[in-house]
């Protein structure tokens, strides 16, 4: 705890003050900007602040910054080795609700002169009694997901690479929508660069290792 509060007060200071706007309940988005010399950042991104399970809010809340920090890191150390032309940072973030399972979808724009790049990562967790962050491997089947993705990108041979697929990596982003897993590729991962951040869907049938919601048994009555 106490480090989530350290690096999270060390990420505010970067910026000037930001203003939150309530997107939902759970959670406010809150906006950051920063204009230097050499980088330059604007950033979006959810504070949660009522999901049921405290412990996993601050774990969710400590990534999220976590996430922002090294990548700032980053762009100062790119900016520091080559000066003159100004590093552009820009994050852009999307909070996903599938039942208790929430995904916030975090997607980095980062561009110099003439060259971008995005790269997406996720953060995904079940909010419920004794709520978790949850990774791709924890919530599917690998295997049988790699088959599924091999089979979109062949079917779509205009759009997506032709290339070998060697599946999904660790922590390629995801998101999950109506009995739907949504993964989220950085650019020029799997299409070519005019595609942004290209996603496939696929259905969770068949897929998943477990219910995204569990029935708690009811406590047993002593009346």
């Amino acid at each position: 705890m106490k480090r989530f509060l350290i690096v999270f007060l060390i990420f505010a200071t970067l910026f000037i003050t930001g203003q939150s706007v309530t997107a939902e309940s759970e959670y406010k988005i809150v906006h950051k900007d920063k204009i230097t010399e050499d980088w330059e950042v604007h950033v979006d991104y959810p504070r949660f602040e009522h999901l049921e399970s405290k412990d996993l809010q601050d774990t969710v809340n400590f990534q999220i910054v976590q996430k922002l920090e090294d990548t700032l890191r980053d762009v100062k150390r790119g900016a520091g080795e080559m000066m003159g032309v100004p590093y552009l940072y820009y994050e852009e973030t999307t909070v996903y609700k599938e039942k208790t399972f929430y995904s916030v979808v975090m997607t980095s724009h980062i561009s110099r002169g003439n060259r971008y790049n995005s790269t997406v990562t996720s953060i995904n967790f079940q909010d419920n009694q004794g709520g978790t962050i949850k990774k791709l491997k924890d919530l599917v089947y690998i295997d049988r997901l790699n088959k599924e993705v091999k089979k979109a990108l062949e079917a779509d041979p205009d759009m997506y690479l032709q290339e070998p697929f060697a599946g999904v990596r660790d922590n390629t982003a995801f998101y999950v929508k109506d009995d739907r897993l949504v993964l989220v590729f950085n650019k020029f991962e799997v299409a070519a660069g005019v595609h942004g951040t290209p996603e496939i869907s696929v259905p969770l049938k068949g897929l998943l290792k477990e219910e995204l919601e569990k029935k708690v048994p009811p406590l047993p009555s002593y009346t």
